[in-house]
């Protein structure tokens, strides 16, 4: 018993200090090692583009390569980590850049990008205009006129065309000394809108009302009431189209000069990484104490690129007074192309750049289509009334009832929808909101108008 007891001691003395080895304390520098690695790899910064690199971090300053786990967040280390990022993260990461940069008022995305989607709105537009031309050719094909007071090659539609036109372009410029009488004389902005939309409606729609006896439609037609088959129908839809037409090609032309106002504040997708990285580095400067200016990002707008590629050839100011000038003159030009931005958001309710082409070939689709169903209404029920007559000798068939009806029902959508797209209630509506809603009650006033018309029997 005894030499069992000392065989297992034995056994068990060995055993111990074989376990004994393999706990032996690492050495100092493993243990150093270890805690300078890693849990996850972090991302460095992309390198600067800029031609410069980035300042060192100096006394009081926190690189990213250096932050401790203590200040970094867990929602951070996976944005930073070179682990594959799911599509919800990637799209916050975006949204957070996008964020960033319009907080310092410059925007994502390429202007010759926003240039080239734009025009899709013109030609949409143009499109839908060609086939409202020939939408009488070829589905109501009326009789030619017995006779024609026009000169040979001053036939219709030339004559409607340009009276319409003219009229629009004088409701047009009448804005602003209607804007400026109703601002004299309300000094609240609600009820100064609200004046403003109401004469400036009546004005327009008395316009293109007047247009009718202009061109002496009456006295013209061939039908004692208005039908499709007469040719004052053909006269009638070329003058809603000149209308529509003269309102759109203003729109368009307004788009392009709203685009133009971003054309500095727009940074590539390719380079907003550098951007932001460059603000961020200006940030962790010494201390803290230096700010990220607006200049940062310039190098890498469109027009600044234009100006280093153009800046050996451009012409340097001969004297220290005109260097100042021309400084004097630039940053005047970045107030009022910033006040004019604001005044657009403000307006708007997002900046224009953000509003989709869908939606803006959309808003000039609806001044076509309302265009010719504001139209369509006044001159079927003008010309169903006493009015539309000079003389006293009038037959019985025609009464007042149906004007009286046409004109206020007109004159009420076109104020609705004016006072819906001011200032005051389209940020709350939203943009996309009013294309849609112009759109239909654009179509139901096109069918109602050619209704009267007996065009849809």
């Amino acid at each position: 018993m005894g030499l069992g007891r000392t065989i297992i001691s034995a056994a068990v003395a060995s055993w111990a200090r074989s376990s004994a080895k393999g706990k032996e304390p690492a050495s100092p520098d493993a243990e150093d090692e270890m805690s300078r690695r890693p849990l996850l790899g972090l991302s460095l910064p992309p390198k600067q583009s800029f031609g410069s690199a980035a300042p060192p971090p100096t006394y009081g300053s926190t690189s990213r390569q250096a932050s401790s786990s203590i200040h970094s967040s867990p929602e951070r280390y996976r944005r930073d980590s070179q682990l594959g990022q799911v599509p919800e993260e990637g799209l916050e990461e975006l949204d957070e850049e996008e964020l960033d940069l319009e907080e310092r008022g410059y925007y994502i995305g390429s202007y010759r990008q926003k240039v080239a989607l734009y025009t899709f709105v013109p030609l949409s537009s143009l499109l839908v205009f060609v086939l409202f031309a020939f939408l009488p050719l070829l589905v109501w094909r009326s009789d030619p006129p017995s006779d024609s007071s026009y000169p040979k090659y001053f036939q219709s539609p030339v004559p409607e065309l340009l009276v319409s036109i003219s009229l629009w372009i004088l409701s047009h410029h009448l804005r602003l000394p209607l804007f400026t009488i109703t601002s004299s004389l309300l000094k609240s902005p609600i009820w100064n809108t609200l004046l403003f939309n109401i004469l400036h409606v009546l004005l327009s729609q008395l316009l293109r009302l007047s247009a009718f006896p202009v061109l002496s439609i009456r006295h013209k037609m061939d039908y004692p009431l208005p039908t499709w088959k007469d040719p004052a129908f053909s006269r009638v839809w070329w003058i809603g189209l000149g209308w529509g037409l003269a309102d759109v090609a203003v729109g368009i032309t307004q788009g392009y000069e709203q685009l133009v106002l971003y054309r500095e504040v727009m940074v590539p997708e390719d380079k907003v990484r550098d951007v932001l990285v460059r603000w961020k580095s200006g940030l962790s400067g010494l201390g803290g104490g230096r700010r990220a200016s607006s200049d940062d990002a310039l190098p890498l707008s469109p027009r600044a690129a234009e100006a280093r590629e153009n800046g050996e050839n451009a012409a340097k100011p001969r004297s220290l007074e005109d260097a100042i000038k021309l400084a004097v003159d630039k940053d005047l030009e970045e107030i009022v192309r910033l006040k004019d931005r604001e005044e657009l958001e403000e307006i708007y309710g997002v900046p224009p750049i953000h509003i989709p082409v869908f939606v803006s070939c959309l808003q000039r689709i609806d001044s076509l289509i309302l265009s010719m169903g504001h139209t369509l209404i006044l001159s079927g029920t003008y010309l169903r009334s006493p009015l539309s007559f000079p003389d006293t000798d009038i037959p019985s068939m025609y009464k007042h009832y149906p004007f009286a009806i046409g004109f206020p029902l007109v004159v009420l959508v076109h104020l609705s929808l004016a006072l819906l797209h001011s200032p005051n209630l389209l940020p709350r509506v939203g943009v996309h909101t009013m294309a849609y809603a112009g759109f239909l009650v654009g179509l139901g006033m096109t069918f109602a108008g050619l209704a009267l018309w007996g065009a849809l029997s």
